[in-house]
């Protein structure tokens, strides 16, 4: 196992990082998916208890990570958001998150979730459909099955997780379906589609990544 692992995507260089994030060394760009800003929120709004701050952790793991990389960019594949509310709890921590990376160039392509985006002040750049850079297609979920010299698609929304033998529970997991790269949910609150077919998978667990091989 180890903190990174690297691959090379459709000739390109690419990071898988252990936290959930992928870094992409030639942009200087992070890319996260399904962070679910405010989770926690809508669900004790809904008169279910839970603990306060899992917001607060999430966008501490993300200053980490981008510490961490160096990264001059963030991308955000979509659900940054979790709902409608948008003047709860979260939008303080945001705000504060934000103001820490004043200069970082940061995007958001829009998920399902992300309705309220336009109205949550989030002080990004956001783009409603696909975005091309490179050889790539970054988007929020995946498509249908590339033709060949198509740009390879790079996404989230489906919240991959898998079964490591040996240990207990699921654990959040890249996963390469039909040609493209999906990547595991960012926020630390939120439930998994277990992949069962797969050209390669690598496993979160916690610090560490483990390749597991296609499924």
């Amino acid at each position: 196992m180890a903190e990174a692992i690297e691959r090379v995507l459709a000739g390109e260089t690419v990071r898988l990082l252990a936290d959930r994030a992928l870094y992409w060394p030639a942009r200087r760009r992070l890319l996260v998916a399904d962070v679910h800003l405010g989770k926690d929120d809508a669900f004790r709004a809904a008169g279910i208890a839970l603990p306060v701050g899992g917001t607060r952790q999430d966008l501490d793991r993300l200053t980490a990570l981008i510490d961490a990389s160096g990264a001059t960019s963030l991308w955000l594949l979509g659900d940054l958001l979790h709902g409608p509310l948008v003047d709860t709890a979260w939008r303080a921590a945001w705000a504060g998150f934000r103001a820490r990376h004043a200069g970082l160039d940061m995007r958001l392509i829009e998920g399902n979730h992300d309705r309220a985006a336009a109205r949550a002040g989030l002080d990004i750049e956001r783009s409603r459909n696909a975005v091309d850079d490179g050889p790539f297609r970054f988007a929020h979920a995946p498509g249908p099955t590339p033709e060949d010299g198509a740009r390879f698609r790079i996404c989230g929304h489906l919240h991959p997780v898998v079964r490591v033998p040996g240990f207990r529970g699921r654990f959040p997991a890249f996963a390469v379906i039909d040609g493209q790269l999906v990547l595991p949910a960012f926020s630390l609150f939120t439930g998994g589609w277990r992949v069962r077919q797969a050209q390669a998978r690598y496993a979160c667990m916690g610090t560490e990544l483990l390749d597991m091989g296609p499924a």
